[in-house]
């Protein structure tokens, strides 16, 4: 790039967070020690300075070939799926994303907006092949003419780095961004599983939830953080490299969703919404579930036994997506002059293959996990 420096519009950060994208809160979390490997994704977000450009966001799972997204043009959903055995972000999938979508990405956004075709990236760390942010020996990310790049703010030697004396330099994003997403997202699953409520509760619905669902939900929720919260964490981000001033923290906005309504807002809703759900919910038991994947991806503990299984688990995984997208067969029997179990979960298949054919922006997940939810109870009736 020239020596002219970068604009604001053509400063982005990316940062990676974890999620588990149909664990609902109370039963979902006693039941079991820890959820299962299927409903963990890692999720990346990345926007520019200004937040006027948002890319999709970038979904990492351990399902290999979802059902959900088969025969579908995935460049109409408002978020971008990967695969990759633990649901971890590996520099090789950094890599793809980079040029693949990023790249292509910011050329678009810059041609529209006239600027410069030049940007940077910048990154907590770079990749490792655990899917933290950590490792720097990865081949460095620009294009051939250097014109679009990543840079890395981790930890470096003393006097040396971005990070200057050593110290870590916090992502932008970091400073609240990737937490208003989760929470958003949260409350739209649970806004979600009371809309779909019926006879078999909250199991039906986690059943009906599928991929291409949390996809919809991914994009939608990054779409309700304003541009100005972004921005503001920007402001945020950059402080902590320099010395705090006294009394700066009681002065800053807590950066949240939806016109800024901020995480009070928010949790608000959410126990509303947990309460509706799950009747004798506690707001400690809605905090704990809203903070359960709070921890830095690559940084949970593994368990052995459960790492030797990932290909069983995934592969079980596999069928119930398969199961839940395209349904089961029914029986037969009942008056003559009534549809057969077999006839009425056949209609209602035909029905959700042609609803899920349509614009996923136009159609939303609501009416997809209802219909889903119908024939699930088809099934066992």
């Amino acid at each position: 790039p020239d020596a002219g420096g970068y604009g604001d519009e053509q400063i982005y950060n990316a940062n990676i967070t974890r999620l588990f994208w149909k664990l609902l809160p109370g039963a979902g979390i006693t039941a079991r020690r820890r959820p299962a490997r299927g409903e963990r994704v890692t999720v990346l977000l990345a926007a520019n300075l200004t937040g006027s450009h948002k890319l999709k966001p970038l979904v990492v799972g351990g399902l290999r070939d979802p059902a959900s997204l088969r025969h579908h043009n995935q460049e109409k959903f408002p978020a971008c799926y990967r695969y990759s055995p633990e649901a971890r972000l590996a520099p090789a999938l950094l890599r793809a994303w980079f040029f693949e979508d990023f790249v292509p990405g910011v050329k678009r956004y810059l041609r529209r907006s006239c600027l410069q075709q030049k940007a940077v990236l910048l990154l907590s760390a770079a990749p490792s092949p655990s899917g933290s942010l950590g490792a720097e020996d990865s081949p460095p990310l620009q294009t051939p003419d250097g014109s679009i790049r990543a840079l890395f703010l981790s930890k470096g030697s003393s006097g040396s780095g971005l990070a200057g004396a050593g110290g870590r330099i916090p992502a932008p994003l970091e400073q609240g961004v990737v937490s208003a997403f989760k929470q958003l997202y949260k409350r739209e699953l649970l806004r979600l599983a009371v809309s779909c409520s019926g006879p078999g509760g909250p199991a039906d619905f986690v059943r009906s939830f599928l991929l291409k669902d949390m996809l919809y939900l991914a994009g939608l929720s990054w779409d309700l953080i304003p541009p100005g919260s972004i921005e503001k964490c920007w402001l945020l981000g950059l402080r902590a490299a320099f010395e705090p001033q006294p009394g700066e923290e009681e002065h800053g906005d807590s950066p949240g969703g939806e016109e800024g309504g901020g995480d009070s807002k928010v949790f608000s809703d959410l126990t509303h919404l947990a309460a509706l759900a799950f009747k004798r919910l506690a707001p400690e038991e809605v905090s704990d579930w809203l903070h359960l994947d709070d921890a830095a991806p690559g940084e949970e503990e593994d368990d052995d036994g459960e790492e030797e299984g990932a290909e069983g688990c995934g592969a079980e995984e596999d069928e119930e997506e398969e199961e839940a997208a395209g349904g089961k067969r029914g029986g037969e029997g009942g008056d003559p002059l009534l549809p057969t179990a077999r006839e009425a979960i056949q209609g209602l298949e035909t029905a959700l293959r042609w609803l899920e054919g349509q614009d996923p922006r136009e159609v939303g997940p609501l009416k997809l996990v209802q219909l889903r939810s119908l024939i699930s109870m088809a099934q066992r009736l």
